[in-house]
């Protein structure tokens, strides 16, 4: 089982290092949505894909949205 698969398979906390890199990531969301509907964890993989981003936070809050995904929430809530 590789990494991915066992990081999936337990419960997936959020620290406050993700919390407010979150934070910057919904702010940029809210600006090209403008409110007209609430962010989907979908937006957020998104936006990190789009712009480029990398390093262990964003692979991990990828699988956070994923993991949410999978679990049948579509709307992110932090």
């Amino acid at each position: 089982m590789n990494q991915i698969q066992r990081i999936c398979k337990r419960k997936i906390d959020i620290s406050s290092s993700h919390l407010d890199l979150l934070e910057k990531i919904f702010k940029k969301i809210n600006l090209v949505i403008k409110g007209k509907r609430e962010i989907m964890y979908s937006d957020i993989i998104n936006l990190i894909a789009r712009e480029n981003y990398s390093g262990k936070l964003y692979n991990e809050i990828i699988l956070w949205c994923n993991y949410n995904i999978r679990q049948g929430k579509y709307f992110a809530s932090i």
